[in-house]
């Protein structure tokens, strides 16, 4: 019989591992982390790099409940619970927890990982919603052990993951002492030998919840006051090898020159002033081998989907990566849009810039290394241009719920 093999790391894989534990199935761990890049031959099987994920035989799975459930499908520990009510009951505080609870992630993650952008209505929305999911379970939990039955379950072993960050970043003292039935739940969980044998360390409890500080901005040096002079003096001719001071830094696209072929301010004008499909025709018209030469195309993808949650709120974070754009508005265009549905979306956009070189025109803004870019060919890729220009059709599935046009 082949091996179960589980790819994936940190909490979103713990539950996986500590099923296979109480189950004593035995499984190959390796870890991916497709924040640090994919190997090639996980991509083969897992095209859309999701982890975890499970590979038994020819048998490919992906999704934490999914791949949890499987490994304990034989239930000999009752993770599934004993009836079928319990294990509806699981299912449910499995999903609730990797959804309402998983907003404790968009609270905490942009606290204490200085490459994720700070914005602070999205931050502050996180929390409101993961301490309303948090309030809940600790009336729930008053006069209960576990979630489901008297015994320990999936569903409180996925929950004690998802907390078990937050508990070490903003889930400090006050919060424990104002919700004791949650704070207990996770310790007896994470405390199971089992757990333990995962996590491989004590469950770590902060004093004090994680706060955003700004980055310190480099202080330049006070130039020393200049000496008083009696009378002014004709400034001294420069030697002949005084180097004259830099200008100002400009904009990268200003080396480029002026646009010799393709208008861009004529091309906002015609998208503006006509549905999509005929400002398309004219686009067609114009950007000939010439244009191609002096502007590109690229598709822009959120790195961290997992962790949206409302689509206006992802729609407002769009604007404030606009918002920070601006240095490049007379070389960019664009539309970013929102894909799916609440807790199931996607953060995707194209554009058409100046030059060909992504970083000049978007390390303008601070928070530009949160998005995958990636070229496109506007003949082979038209179709996908289209859709996103046009809010139309669906994109990796999904259907546009909102976005921002740049231009």
């Amino acid at each position: 019989m082949a091996a179960i093999k589980v790819y994936g790391f940190g909490p979103r894989v713990q539950p996986a591992l500590i099923a296979a534990k109480y189950e004593g199935v035995e499984v190959q761990y390796e870890e991916v982390n497709p924040f640090k890049g994919c190997p090639a031959e996980y991509l083969e099987k897992f095209p859309l790099g999701l982890i975890p994920a499970l590979e038994h035989g020819d048998f490919k799975l992906t999704e934490c409940i999914a791949v949890a459930s499987y490994i304990a499908r034989e239930n000999k520990a009752n993770l599934h619970g004993k009836t079928q009510e319990d294990h509806a009951q699981v299912l449910r505080w499995m999903s609730f927890a990797n959804t309402d609870v998983m907003a404790l992630y968009q609270w905490f993650l942009p606290l204490v990982d200085s490459s994720r952008p700070y914005l602070k209505p999205t931050v502050e929305a996180a929390k409101a919603k993961a301490l309303k999911s948090l309030d809940f379970l600790e009336k729930y939990l008053a006069d209960r052990t576990f979630l489901v039955s008297e015994r320990i379950t999936l569903a409180d072993i996925h929950l004690a993951s998802v907390l078990g960050p937050a508990f070490a970043t903003v889930l400090d003292a006050d919060f424990r002492k104002s919700h004791p039935n949650v704070t207990r739940h996770f310790q007896t969980v994470a405390h199971q030998p089992q757990v333990l044998e995962v996590t491989g360390k004590e469950p770590v409890l902060c004093d004090k919840a994680a706060v955003y500080t700004p980055p310190k901005k480099e202080e330049k040096p006070k130039a020393a006051p200049a000496p008083k002079a009696e009378k002014p003096k004709a400034a001294p001719a420069p030697a002949d090898d005084e180097t004259p001071a830099e200008p100002k830094a400009k904009h990268p696209c200003e080396a480029l020159g002026q646009a010799k072929s393709f208008p861009l301010d004529e091309w906002k004008r015609q998208y503006s002033n006509n549905e999509t499909p005929v400002a398309m025709k004219w686009l067609d018209e114009h950007y000939d081998e010439t244009a191609a030469q002096e502007y590109s195309f690229c598709r822009a993808d959120f790195k961290y989907n997992e962790e949206l949650t409302q689509t206006f709120m992802s729609a407002n974070q769009v604007t404030g990566l606009h918002t920070r754009l601006e240095g490049s508005r007379k070389y960019l265009f664009g539309n970013m849009l929102v894909y799916g549905t609440t807790n199931a979306s996607k953060i995707v956009g194209v554009y058409m810039f100046r030059g060909s070189n992504v970083e000049d025109i978007f390390s303008v803004a601070p928070d530009w290394e949160s998005y995958e870019f990636t070229p496109l060919d506007y003949k082979k890729d038209r179709e996908l241009i289209e859709k996103v220009w046009s809010w139309e059709g669906k994109v990796d599935g999904l259907e546009c719920a909102d976005g921002k046009t740049f231009k």
